[in-house]
């Protein structure tokens, strides 16, 4: 039911550290106190909180889906990696470049540290996306009966 992709170490230490970045940020993001919002710009607010729970969906949905796609459907893994990278470099310059001015996320250490951190995550899906489209599909060229 489920194959066994031969995928080197490093993939798997890429995918961990994707993981472990992407939970910490749906904990973060998930558990942001009231009183760190600044209570005198309300448009602000709704904006990065509607931002935030759209992104939060994708990832949360990306979390559930890759396991399942990267077991079941490996031929269609590297596609998925792909669009994942894309849009995780997409979002980055998006955030650095163009809502700089206009989302301000709320004071948190946390918070920060997982912007901070952001180029890890894009690191780690760009080496995961290099080796599924780079690596061969082995094939057994003997049928076991």
């Amino acid at each position: 039911m489920f194959g066994n992709p031969q995928l080197s170490n490093f993939f798997w230490f890429s995918m961990s550290i994707a993981y472990a970045f992407c939970f910490s940020a749906l904990y973060t993001y998930s558990t942001v106190p009231e009183y760190t919002l600044e209570l005198y710009n309300n448009a602000q607010i709704n904006i990065t909180m509607k931002l935030a729970t759209v992104r939060l969906v994708i990832v949360a949905t990306a979390l559930l889906a890759y396991p399942i796609i990267l077991f079941r459907f490996f031929k269609y893994a590297k596609y998925f990696t792909v669009a994942l990278t894309a849009w995780a470099v997409t979002i980055y310059i998006d955030d650095i470049f163009v809502l700089s001015e206009i989302i301000k996320y709320p004071e948190s250490g946390l918070i920060s540290s997982i912007q901070s951190l952001r180029p890890i995550l894009i690191a780690s899906l760009l080496w995961m996306s290099v080796e599924l489209i780079y690596h061969p599909l082995r094939v057994n060229l003997y049928h076991e009966k």
